[in-house]
């Protein structure tokens, strides 16, 4: 009886600057193991990593035949790095990725193979049952490259060779689970963060997304039982405090909803995840609202647009629901109480800074509690990232760091594997110009800072009564700003400009020249080069605070719509929720208007401020004074991947006011 074949599968983050708790599970190997278990049984002897040092320590002492790995976009160049060490050391190794941020075009997965060297074969597709055959292919010893198994992709010189794509079936069959079978369990036990899938692919076909092209726009369905129990068993193991569905579209079956109560009643019975997030299905239906009223504070629902603009749309292939439809759901959510999120895209295919800002317009009157802005990333595998379309629209494109994903990862022999990751992004098209991002880049800070952050949010709804919308508010701060009308914020607004414009490089030669200088790198494993969003709320807050209270005050009091008494009192109220960081006592006691607190559309135009006053109490909150703890200690952390992966947010630092108050829906557009 032949010796069990020894297999290492890795799917590789960066660990330099991160803790197990902020790593999400390695699910993709994790299928790939259970289904190779299930098959080969004791012929095949495969072992799971996520930590480069630990994977290169194995690598070294156990000397594997088959190496595995998944191939990413935020992990692309450890990978290459890692690979190339493997095939030094194992030169025999039959080594494998696999992963869904591959072109299809075939010059581009040409240069794909020839860039990432040490590879033997790249999987297309599901990885599950093409590794497994693979892996009899390589314990038979023939070589035939004609008896490989479909969904395999290999170079051959220069000519791209592959084998047959086979066909998908809707319902995901003999499929086990990798937390069933036990193989997930050390992660569990580290505090990773779980990670789900209960069906794959994507029914759309958007050309920014890579999920729609690798699934051939169909929806897979795994087995609702497993998925049940897998969330059961998960529950009983996991203190994690972040939950993630991978699924592209939750909610788009009607068994989603038993999954949302299983996924609650973990909550309930044992108080964590304290957050599950979902990718909900991209047009909102009833049954959304359902799963957002089941998951309750879990989650927010995600409304996503990308883009309003109907020509735009048309461009990368997107139908959204009618603005009127998408009103009606908005409310709907906030009448369950839920927070709603939607997210732009930044510059797609036929938008210009105008269409963009009357998107933003729109998503502010519509009441959108957080509006995420994106600078439009080029991916492997979608539309958007083929030669044809960025022909076409004429894309101009740059580079820049992927925050936090940056490491030096020692190996048994004494190598020193030096390495971060970028992205290449869309800088200009033919109707958008890198300056007018650079603009947005501004813009989008204070649509983060004051809006989905909520610093000055109470605020730019008292405006949005009187007819002011946020976005012009924000606008106008920028260009008082410029003027010099503003001269407090003048140098925190440089500082931001000039860290926007360095953290951009021409080519991927520029920037990995750059990084190769060591005083740069040190400072790259420092997280001096933090997400700039994050780092200036913080700096504005610390050092700002007071500068931009008096600005948002005096940009909302130059439109000369909002009544004198209810700006001040809500002003006071503001400014209280949010205190600087730079130290002193935050907790403390204000007194407003007893009407204040009920103004909304429906008695904006009259009101009078009472002469009775409420009392208001400010309390820190736990989750505050843990934040806290966090900025004041991020040096050589990554506080963005903390913040993202541990479902922490800087909206965290706003005080408590008193039992009862509704200061999250203080001053909405009744309904």
């Amino acid at each position: 009886m032949s010796a069990a074949t020894r297999i290492f599968l890795a799917d590789l983050a960066h660990t330099y600057s991160v803790s197990d708790r902020s790593l999400p599970m390695p699910l993709s190997i994790g299928y790939i193991k259970a289904y190779a278990d299930h098959a080969h049984g004791k012929n095949v002897d495969i072992r799971l990593f996520k930590h480069p040092e630990r994977f290169l320590a194995a690598l070294h002492a156990e000397r594997p035949e088959i190496v595995g790995f998944a191939n990413y976009g935020w992990n692309q160049n450890l990978n290459l790095q890692i690979g190339r060490h493997v095939r030094r050391v194992l030169p025999g190794a039959l080594i494998v990725a696999g992963g869904p941020n591959l072109d299809p075009e075939p010059a581009r997965r040409i240069a794909f193979l020839e860039r990432h060297d040490y590879l033997d074969f790249l999987v297309v597709d599901s990885g599950e049952e093409p590794f497994s055959e693979l892996i009899s292919w390589h314990r038979a010893g023939s070589r035939d490259f004609s008896a490989l198994p479909s969904n395999l992709a290999w170079r051959e010189g220069g000519a791209l060779r592959a084998t047959a794509e086979r066909p998908l079936k809707k319902i995901i069959e003999h499929l086990p689970s990798p937390y069933l079978s036990g193989a997930l369990d050390e992660f569990l036990a580290a505090g990773m963060i779980p990670l789900f899938e209960t069906n794959r692919g994507c029914p759309f076909q958007c050309t920014f997304c890579a999920w729609g092209s690798a699934s051939k726009d169909l929806v897979r369905r795994i087995d609702l039982d497993q998925s049940l129990e897998e969330i059961r068993y998960v529950g009983a193991r996991s203190d994690a405090r972040n939950w993630i569905v991978c699924d592209a579209n939750f909610g788009i079956l009607p068994r989603d909803i038993e999954l949302a109560k299983a996924i609650r009643a973990v909550r309930d019975a044992r108080g964590v995840p304290e957050k599950c997030h979902v990718w909900l299905a991209k047009n909102v239906t009833d049954r959304n609202l359902v799963i957002g009223e089941i998951l309750g504070d879990m989650t927010v629902p995600v409304m996503a647009v990308q883009s309003l603009d109907d020509d735009v749309l048309k461009h990368i292939k997107r139908d959204n629901i009618s603005i009127d439809t998408y009103e009606q759901y908005q409310r709907k959510f906030h009448r369950i109480g839920s927070r709603t999120y939607s997210d732009l895209i930044v510059p797609l295919p036929g938008e210009t800074l105008e269409s963009h800002l009357a998107a933003l317009r729109i998503l502010m009157n519509l009441g959108v509690d957080v509006i995420a802005n994106h600078n439009m990333r080029l991916l492997a595998g979608a539309e958007t990232n083929s030669q044809e379309t960025r022909e076409r629209f004429r894309f101009r494109t740059r580079y820049r760091l992927i925050h936090g994903d940056a490491g030096i990862y020692r190996a048994p022999d004494g190598t020193e594997i030096r390495v971060f990751e970028y992205e290449e992004s869309l800088r200009a098209t033919e109707l958008i110009s890198e300056d007018q991002l650079f603009y947005l880049r501004k813009l989008h800070f204070l649509v983060d800072y004051c809006w989905n952050i909520e610093v000055y949010k109470p605020l730019l709804k008292l405006g949005a009564l009187y007819g002011v919308n946020p976005v012009d508010v924000l606008v106008r701060l920028l260009e008082g700003v410029a003027s010099g009308a503003h001269p407090e914020l003048t140098e925190f607004f440089a500082e931001f400009d000039r860290r926007s414009q360095d953290e951009w490089f021409d080519s991927e030669r520029d920037i990995l020249d750059y990084f190769a200088q060591e005083q740069n790198f040190r400072r790259l494993l420092d997280q001096e080069f933090e997400k700039l969003n994050i780092q200036f709320s913080v700096i504005a807050l610390r050092d700002y605070k007071a500068a931009f209270d008096a600005v948002i005050g005096a940009v909302i009091r130059s439109f000369d719509t909002v009544p004198a008494d209810a700006l001040e009192d809500a002003a006071e109220l503001t400014f209280a929720l949010f205190p600087g960081l730079s130290g002193g006592q935050a907790a403390g006691r204000i007194e407003v208007a007893e009407n204040l607190l009920t103004l909304d559309s429906r008695n904006a135009r009259g009101f009078r401020r009472s002469n009775e006053r409420r009392p208001i109490e400010l309390a820190e909150t736990r989750t505050r004074k843990e934040l806290q703890r966090l900025i004041s200690t991020a040096q050589g952390t990554t506080l963005s991947k903390i913040l993202n992966t541990q479902s922490f947010s800087l909206r965290d630092l706003r005080l408590q006011a008193g039992e009862g108050l509704p200061i999250e829906r203080m001053f909405e557009q009744a309904t």
